[in-house]
């Protein structure tokens, strides 16, 4: 969303989404005649005053404020004669004209407040500098007021708001240098170099108040004002992409509402991960993250805080959500019904477990202390049937085969976490995944074993809920997928009713039953993820599969990621 000052002509319309672009670019700009507008580093040599160098592969943001990511910060330089202006001054102009814009959408519409993004402005003088609403009492070693006795440095967060305002924000600079007594200097020649050879930026780094500093830099003030603010930035923007649902749902929803959205374009709002829009705009406003003014809703200033860290770190803040998703405690893990337990002789230094030698089984180590403990005090000596020996369960990395049913009943939320369960399944398994849906009378594998995530969304994307629930072709489809697999996969089957289609036989529950008894004759571990009113056929089918079964209230995303990683380590 690009925005522009009220009363802004055509013409001047086009030059700031045309500033946009380079900035975005990301590309070193001239704004008037005296400014040089950019994400990097900007030098100039001072027998060369009117030509300035942009070293494009010195981020402004990671060189001045020590920030891990290029591109977050924009770094502006307004030319003047050699002189000394009092940052004070610079800064009373800024804020007076900061005050005065009221932004607007291309279509006319109210923009955002920027007067809230003044403590995101710092300024650089020959006498000194720092936060923009700050004391100004930074900024005055020697060096670093001798590298600016050319110019005005001014350095801001990189929010679109900002952007649109640059126009603005030069020209009350450049009015506050010539009320100085200064000349503005015209820039004749702006070079964009590699900087390969090695440079001295000593000079342009300094201690101070800023708010633009990366959080846990060494070289913060006592304060840590910016760490914690960085941090409470990034708390925002995980907020929001959790009440959304998604980085990418959220990065949509408040770009949009930063326009400002009436309550029935946001009500016609549908995120990925099915939650309703009701449900979003509570979460959001019980967040702060927007206001009602009475005709639409807008971002608050943590909105806006918010959506500007999302643009920069959407990788990052995805990765949280699959990571805390994956973390969540398994508490609300309902207990396995389980029917067999696959042991293997093992050691007492292993994980293991002392029972009593099953015909035709190989015994493990001899358990001395569990075979006397079973004998207990009975008089006489041990007898075959207190004999305990070691056995572990067997534990292997195993593929896994994800077998989902896509009926019509499970369209909506169900299907939408179905999705989301695929897809930490394939960011959290050492192996590969394997996404096979049943719906009405066919069976197909949307998404064949893999570790990519860009062919899981190819996947995913063609799934739509329809039609009945062939649970026994799914099966058997399965069953013909792990035949030629040396490492058996692990079946994670979710779905949310009984089968509905005959396949075999004229009994679809039959049918089924009998399909996972074959699976059973494979070898293949099985687990089954489904809902109370299905217990009595699940439990028969889990049966005849040797598996686990888990009934759950809800297809929840965290609580089937749960029971993954914890069939996963059975």
């Amino acid at each position: 969303m690009i925005y522009h000052p009220g009363n802004t002509s055509p013409e001047q319309k086009k030059a700031i989404a045309r500033l946009h672009e380079l900035v975005d670019a990301p590309v070193a700009v001239r704004v008037g005649e005296t400014a040089v507008v950019s994400t990097k580093v900007h030098l100039q040599d001072i027998t060369m005053p009117h030509e300035i160098t942009v070293i494009m592969n010195a981020d402004a943001g990671k060189t001045f404020y020590h920030r891990n990511t290029d591109d977050e910060v924009v770094h502006i330089d307004i030319f003047h004669s050699e002189g000394k202006i009092e940052p004070e001054e610079i800064a009373h102009s800024l804020i007076n004209a900061i005050s005065s814009i009221d932004l607007e959408t291309l279509e006319g519409q109210p923009g955002p407040s920027i007067q809230a993004f003044i403590p995101y402005i710092d300024v650089q003088t020959a006498l000194g500098g720092g936060r923009l609403d700050g004391p100004l009492t930074f900024g005055r070693e020697e060096g670093v007021r001798q590298a600016h006795i050319t110019h005005v440095h001014l350095a801001m967060l990189n929010m679109h708001a900002l952007v649109s305002s640059i126009f603005a924000i030069v020209e009350s600079v450049e009015s506050a240098i010539e009320r100085s007594g200064l000349e503005l200097r015209k820039v004749r020649r702006v070079t964009m170099d590699n900087g390969n050879a090695p440079m001295d930026l000593g000079d342009y780094r300094t201690t101070s108040d800023s708010f633009l500093k990366q959080a846990g830099s060494s070289h913060q003030t006592s304060t840590n004002s910016s760490s914690a603010l960085w941090y409470r930035t990034e708390a925002l923007a995980r907020q929001a992409a959790r009440d959304i649902g998604s980085t990418e749902d959220a990065l949509g929803l408040l770009e949009a509402l930063s326009a400002g959205m009436r309550p029935a374009e946001l009500t016609r709002f549908r995120g990925s991960k099915g939650k309703g829009a009701d449900e979003i705009r509570r979460a959001l406003k019980r967040s702060n993250l927007i206001q009602f003014d009475q005709q639409q809703y807008r971002l608050t200033t943590q909105g806006e805080l918010a959506l500007n860290h999302l643009r920069h770190h959407c990788a990052e803040i995805e990765a949280y959500l699959r990571r805390l998703l994956w973390s969540l405690p398994a508490k609300s893990v309902p207990a396995a019904e389980r029917t067999s337990s696959n042991l293997r002789p093992g050691t007492a230094r292993s994980r293991g477990y002392a029972l009593p030698k099953a015909a035709g089984d190989i015994a493990g180590h001899f358990a001395v202390a569990e075979s006397i403990i079973a004998k207990g005090t009975t008089p006489g000596p041990l007898t075959p049937r207190h004999l305990r020996f070691w056995y572990t369960r067997e534990k292997k990395s195993r593929p896994i085969v994800l077998l989902l049913d896509a009926s019509a009943s499970m369209s909506g939320k169900r299907i939408a976490s179905a999705k989301e369960f695929a897809r930490h399944l394939i960011v959290t398994s050492k192996e590969k995944v394997c996404v096979v849906i049943f719906q009405d009378s066919a069976v197909e594998v949307v998404c064949d074993f893999t570790k990519s995530p860009r062919k899981l969304e190819a996947g995913l994307a063609r799934i739509q809920a329809q039609g009945l629930t062939p649970l026994a072709k799914g099966l058997e489809k399965v069953g013909e997928l792990c035949k030629s697999r040396i490492n058996k996969p692990l079946i994670l089957c979710v779905t949310d009713g009984i089968p509905t289609v005959p396949y075999r036989t004229l009994s679809p529950i039959e049918d089924a039953i009998s399909a996972a008894k074959n699976l059973a004759r494979q070898g293949i571990r099985m687990g089954c993820i489904g809902l109370e009113p299905n217990h009595g056929f699940l439990k028969q089918m889990m049966q005849a599969a040797n598996g686990s079964l888990y009934i759950v209230d809800e297809l929840e995303v965290s609580t089937m990621a749960a029971i993954a990683r914890k069939e996963q380590n059975e």
